[in-house]
C-alpha cells in the first residue's frame, strides 16, 4: 500500500490488518504487464463485465449458450478468444470452455481491483482494494480506498443489480463512513439501470431512521447529473452508465468545486462586467 494512503488511514485511528488478498481475482494468473493492461481495457466494456459474471456463475465448464445472456454470440466468441489468449480459459470440444484459474466465487474482487486501477491510472491516485481495518465498529472490509488531491476517498462497490441491494448494505456503508471519517465516499453500483427507484430510496429511508424527520433537510439526496446523486457534496451515489471514470470525475470535480466555493473562491460567473476578458476600473 502507498505510504501516503497508509498514513491517511492510520491518522484516523484505524489499523490496517491486510489488503489486496487477490485470491478471488480472475486475473490472479496473469503475469505480464501487457496481459494485465489488455484485461483492464476489456473491462471498460459493460457487456464484458456482465459476460464475466455469467462465466463465473457457470464455471468451471462453460458453453457458449451460458454466456450470451447480456451479449451477442459474436461478442461472446470475441471475449472468449481474448480470455484464451490471456490463458484464463481453454477451449474443449463442442464449443465448451474451461476456466483455468482456481475457483473464483464471484466477480466482486475483480470489480474492486478494476476500480482501484481506474483511480491509479486515470487519476494518478494511490489506491488499494479490499482493505481490512481494525478498530472499527462495523465488520467486513473497505472495498476501495484512495487518496485524491490529499483527500481520502472510500468506495463501496456493488456488482449485483440494484434489486439485490438492501437496507443493511446502505446502513453498513454509512456506518463505515462514521468509523473511517473519509473526505469523500462513493456508493458505486455497476449498472446502467436507474438509481433513483431503489438505491436513492434506501438512502433516504436509512437517513430518516438515523436522523429523524429533519433528515431530508440536513441530508437531502440530490441529483447531480444523470443517475449520479450526492448528499451534501461529500457522499455520492454512482452508477457506471456512460463510463465509470467519467462518473467518478464528475463527482470528484463537484466535491472540489463545493469546497472551493465554501473557502471563498469566486467561481460563480459575475453579474456584470465580464465581457471578453475586460474588467471594470
Amino acid at each position: 500500500m502507498d505510504r501516503q494512503l497508509r498514513r491517511a488511514i492510520l491518522s484516523r485511528g484505524m489499523n490496517i490488518q491486510h489488503a489486496e488478498a487477490g485470491d478471488q481475482l480472475i486475473t490472479k494468473n496473469l503475469r505480464t504487464c501487457d496481459s494485465i493492461d489488455q484485461f483492464y481495457n476489456d473491462l471498460h466494456r459493460y457487456s464484458f463485465r456482465l459476460f464475466l459474471r455469467d462465466l463465473l456463475e457457470f464455471q468451471p465448464i462453460l458453453s457458449l449458450t451460458d454466456l450470451t445472456h447480456y451479449c451477442s454470440p459474436g461478442a461472446a466468441r470475441r471475449y472468449l478468444r481474448n480470455l484464451q489468449n490471456l490463458g484464463i480459459i481453454r477451449e474443449r470440444d463442442n464449443e465448451q470452455f474451461e476456466l483455468l484459474v482456481d475457483f473464483v466465487p464471484n466477480f466482486g474482487e475483480t470489480l474492486e481491483w478494476y476500480l482501484s486501477e481506474i483511480l491509479r491510472r486515470e487519476f494518478d491516485a494511490p489506491a488499494s482494494y479490499r482493505v481490512v481495518l481494525k478498530n472499527g465498529g462495523v465488520g467486513g472490509d473497505y472495498d476501495v480506498l484512495a487518496l485524491i488531491n490529499d483527500k481520502l476517498l472510500y468506495v463501496e462497490v456493488k456488482s449485483s443489480p440494484p434489486k439485490a441491494v438492501d437496507n443493511a448494505q446502505v446502513k453498513n456503508f454509512l456506518s463505515r463512513i462514521r468509523d473511517l471519517l473519509p473526505d469523500l465516499a462513493f456508493f458505486f453500483e455497476d449498472t446502467h439501470l436507474r438509481m433513483k427507484d431503489k438505491i436513492v430510496r434506501l438512502f433516504e429511508e436509512e437517513l430518516a431512521r438515523r436522523y429523524g424527520r429533519f433528515a431530508g433537510e440536513s441530508f437531502p439526496v440530490v441529483r447531480l447529473k444523470d443517475e449520479l446523486f450526492h448528499i451534501n457534496h461529500c457522499v455520492y451515489i454512482v452508477n457506471s452508465k456512460r463510463g465509470t471514470a467519467r462518473n467518478f470525475r464528475i463527482c470528484i470535480r463537484d466535491a472540489l468545486e463545493y469546497q472551493l466555493k465554501r473557502s471563498g473562491m469566486p467561481l460563480s460567473p459575475g453579474l456584470t462586467g465580464e465581457t471578453n476578458g475586460t474588467q471594470n476600473s
